[in-house]
Order: structure tokens, then C-alpha cells, then sequence
């Protein structure tokens, strides 16, 4: 089976002044981010604010994302939740609408054993002919997924790829050695991007690439043909962006910039909030001073 490319965005959800789905703008912002570079749109996750979304919500991202881009870009889901059962029927809504794979999370909150964690993603597993992506983030969900739990995801359940937002790379490094003939593995952290790709990831999951696109795809173009030195000049250039995305929590910064370059995408639905005046103001002049 393929990878689902190189470079995806975890997509955000426009919403209006009341806090409703701004449906056009998702529209016109697939456009955009397909236009701009990538390969999928990985929806319904965290930068999309998921826990904030109704079923409703779900099934008009869906649908939506899939008129919009549908023939030119992989459409995955995240369908993951504490709940297994949940997580299961969103997982049956997206592959009743046609989208492409689906992202399970590693429950969060009830925090589960590895072996609750292998039969979670098993149980979803067996419920869907959709190829699966386990998103590892212990820093949201209080649980790592530990290296030999991946590999018994990989052999036991079958799961197609993995996105990596530990935020240890020595972690994701042995991942990577252990594991990338087998799975495919993604980079969860735009920051860690280029050292991913290095050592053998085949792209990244990411949200600076709402803004950033083609340079992320471009930077990892360059690491795949050999072209290191390149490659880390584009890294260094985008780095100080890429830091103040994620200094303020995810997605009000990228939402702020967005509304500011390109089109009202609204604010963020509590309890996430805006960003704070002061990383206003250094967003939009590091932004400006890439010449994008």
C-alpha cells in the first residue's frame, strides 16, 4: 500500500463570529493548501479543534474537503477519541462519505496500558477497510506509545503509518531505525521536520504548512535528493516562524496569520484562544520579513 505523501496539513476549521463551520472558507482553504504543496489534508484532528466538533460538523468537513480536493489530494480523518466505541463510529462515518485513511489518536485522559492501547487500535482496526494512522503524542494524551507497542501495532493490527509528535527525538530516532521498512512514519513536529526526513521518515504532518507549504514541501524535496545543504538553509530560514506557531497553543497563531494574509478563518473555540497581542505582532513581522 502507498503512503499517503509527503507533506500533509493537519487542516483547521474556519468558524464564524457564533462559533458555526465557515463552509466556503474550508472550501477555498483546501483549495489553497492542495495549490500550495499538499499531498492530503489530515482533518477533524487537534489543530481542527475535534473536541469542539459535532457529528455535523464532521460529515460537512467531509464532504466538503472532498468535493474541494478529492481527486488531487488524500483526504484522512481523525477519527480517534477516549472512546473506543466513538472513535469506531466516527471511523464507520468517514468511510461511509469515501475519505482515504483515518489518524487514531492514542486515548487521551483515561489513560490506558499498552495493552489497552493495542486492543483500542485493534477493535478500530477491525472495523474499517480504511488504512490506519496512529498519531503518538504523550504530551496531549498523557500516554506514550511505548517502541514495542508500535511494534506490535505494526505486526499484530496492521496499521499503515505512524505520525510521530513525541517531541524526543532520540525516541523517534530509534523509531525510525527499528521501523521504517515497515511503517510508514511521519513527522508530527514542523519543527523536527528536517531531521525526520533525514533520518527516514516520508513527510510530515503539519500545521506551519498552512502558511508555509511549498518551502516545507521544497525543504524536503531537497533532503530526499541528497541535497542537505540546501535543505538546511530552507530549514534555518522557516525555523523562527515555525517556533512562533507553536509558542502560543495550537491553533491560535496559525489562525491569526491566516486571517491576516489571507482570509478571515475566525477565532478559535474555547477553551483554545487567541493569540496574545505581543505574538501578534512578532507573527506578522517574521511572516512579512519571508517575502512569501
Amino acid at each position: 500500500m502507498e503512503h499517503f505523501g509527503k507533506l500533509l496539513t493537519a487542516a483547521i476549521t474556519p468558524f464564524d463570529e457564533n462559533g458555526i463551520m465557515e463552509t466556503d472558507t474550508f472550501w477555498r482553504l483546501c483549495k489553497k493548501l492542495v495549490s500550495d504543496g499538499s499531498d492530503g489534508l489530515v482533518l477533524t484532528g487537534t489543530t481542527a479543534e475535534s473536541p469542539n466538533l459535532t457529528e455535523a460538523d464532521r460529515i460537512n468537513i467531509y464532504t466538503t474537503a472532498k468535493d474541494a480536493v478529492g481527486e488531487n489530494a488524500k483526504l484522512i480523518a481523525g477519527t480517534g477519541t477516549y472512546s473506543t466505541s466513538e472513535s469506531i463510529h466516527f471511523t464507520q462515518l468517514a468511510e461511509d462519505i469515501g475519505l482515504d485513511g483515518i489518524m487514531i489518536v492514542t486515548p487521551y485522559y483515561n489513560k490506558p496500558s499498552q495493552l489497552g492501547i493495542l486492543k483500542h487500535f485493534e477493535a478500530i482496526k477491525n472495523n474499517t477497510n480504511l488504512p490506519l494512522m496512529a498519531y503518538n503524542i504523550p504530551g496531549r494524551t498523557g500516554t506514550l506509545i511505548e517502541l514495542d507497542t508500535i511494534g506490535k501495532l505494526i505486526s499484530d493490527i496492521g496499521i499503515h503509518s505512524v505520525k510521530d509528535a513525541v517531541g524526543d527525538f532520540d525516541f523517534s530516532k530509534e523509531e525510525l531505525n527499528r521501523y521504517k521498512d515497515d511503517v510508514y512514519i511521519y513527522s508530527g513536529d514542523d519543527a523536527l521536520t528536517k531531521d525526520f526526513i533525514k533520518h527516514g521518515a516520508v513527510g510530515v504532518v503539519s500545521v506551519a504548512s498552512h502558511l508555509i507549504g511549498t518551502q516545507i514541501k521544497n525543504m524536503i524535496n531537497l533532503i530526499q535528493a541528497g541535497d542537505d545543504s540546501k535543505a538546511e538553509d530552507v530549514h534555518n530560514v522557516l525555523l523562527p516562524l515555525i517556533s512562533m506557531i507553536f509558542e502560543e497553543p495550537s491553533p491560535g497563531p496559525v489562525k491569526h496569520l491566516l486571517t491576516t494574509t489571507w482570509e478571515d478563518v475566525g477565532k478559535p473555540l474555547l477553551p483554545m484562544t487567541e493569540v496574545s497581542e505581543d505574538l501578534a505582532k512578532k507573527l506578522n513581522e517574521t511572516y512579512s520579513k519571508l517575502n512569501i
